[in-house]
């Protein structure tokens, strides 16, 4: 909602604040502390793989509707909807059994899909454009704090009994409050997923970064839904304890929570590309470091620093998709998550295999060689002199 150069900032604060509080139980609990929940439940590398990508497969469809119901509905009912989603699912979880579990992960999953589709366009359409990176920076920022509460909170409670389920319903109920002080959009932000355009649907793929957000989206989705789902059975390999991955996983997310604004700045001072190849870099280094025998205070210092290299891909390509000069910002979005969600199905079913066929290195291998493709893909998509984000 626009008056001149006046913005609407309640809506702005109350839609970062529902994705910070709903982001704990959709993203904190059910991506991240449930696949370790379940490793204790006895489930091996495989299946937690196949876990991890019900999550992810959940979305797909989410990620689909959510432009389409958006415009029909109205975006605040699709984010409800999509919060009310998850909360169905954990308690799906809590009550079932293996192999069942996968039915409540692809429903988490796509409650949460409803929720990221239903409110980023809403959420950017009514933004300053100047500063559109850093906002984009400082709404995964928000985001990125469930993966540092979420695991903190788990740990204090107990990860063996149900306390999980409930930390996860009670912040996903929670982010119903700030979305009931958010104003209607004036103009509707979202467009129906499957209608036939006016123009070339293929038209942003001729942008440069629109390109690049691809090849992040297709290669960052793989290396971070692989890590996050299978980051309890690699601590385990390391002879870490429940307690001791827990912690990491808080500081893994303390990474993506300090570096997601430094990334907005970098991509929105020099360019996508410049950013995305610098996490790249840091992410095939870090992940072989991780290999080695190190000491625990070296290991938390590695674990920040690829929480902050692998959460910004996601950061990068949502900036490529809102300062593209070609399509909707709803329907470059939408694209992009699912071309990420696509991949992050792939990985954690690639990585576990690997995992449980050779060692739980496997995972790290399996990351920096994503991290290698993506290195050698964008310095040939992106030019010397690529195109400044903003």
């Amino acid at each position: 909602m626009l008056k001149g150069n006046n913005f609407d900032w309640l809506t702005i604060g109350a839609l970062n604040t529902v994705s910070a509080l709903a982001q704990i139980g959709q993203f904190g609990i059910a991506f991240v502390v449930l696949p370790v929940w379940l490793a204790q439940q006895g489930l091996d590398p495989t299946q937690l793989g196949m876990f991890a990508a019900s999550l992810w497969l959940g979305q797909l469809p989410g990620l689909a509707l959510a432009p389409w119901l958006s415009k029909h509905f109205g975006p605040r009912k699709v984010i409800t909807a999509g919060l009310l989603c998850t909360v169905i699912a954990l308690l799906w979880i809590s009550i079932s059994v293996w192999p069942f579990w996968l039915i409540g992960g692809t429903l988490a999953g796509f409650g949460l899909g409803l929720r990221w589709i239903g409110l980023e366009p809403w959420l950017y359409n009514i933004a300053p454009a100047h500063a559109r990176g850093r906002l984009v920076g400082f709404q995964e920022t928000m985001i990125a704090i469930a993966p540092i509460v979420a695991p903190l909170l788990a740990a204090y409670f107990g990860l063996h009994g149900l306390a999980v389920f409930w930390i996860g319903t009670v912040f996903t109920l929670a982010a119903l409050v700030p979305l009931a002080f958010t104003r209607k959009p004036v103009v509707e932000v979202s467009v129906q997923p499957f209608e036939i355009p006016n123009v070339n649907p293929l038209i942003p793929f001729r942008d440069g970064i629109f390109k690049q957000g691809v090849v992040i989206a297709l290669l960052g989705g793989m290396m971070e839904a692989a890590v996050s789902g299978l980051f309890a059975p690699f601590s385990q390999g390391h002879g870490m304890s429940v307690s001791q991955t827990a912690d990491l996983l808080a500081v893994f997310g303390l990474g993506g929570l300090l570096l997601q604004y430094c990334v907005g700045w970098l991509a929105d001072h020099h360019s996508v590309g410049t950013a995305a190849l610098s996490c790249a870099i840091g992410t095939i280094i870090v992940a072989t470091v991780l290999t080695l025998q190190l000491s625990f205070t070296l290991v938390v210092i590695a674990i920040f620093l690829l929480g902050g290299f692998i959460t910004a891909f996601l950061t990068l390509a949502l900036i490529a998709g809102t300062t593209t000069k070609s399509g909707s910002i709803a329907k470059n979005l939408s694209m992009l998550a699912m071309l990420y969600t696509v991949s992050a199905i792939a990985g954690p079913l690639i990585a576990g295999a690997a995992m449980k066929a050779i060692h739980s290195d496997a995972l790290m291998w399996f990351t920096a060689t994503v991290a290698m493709i993506m290195l050698s893909t964008l310095s040939f998509t992106a030019s010397p002199k690529s195109q400044r984000s903003i």
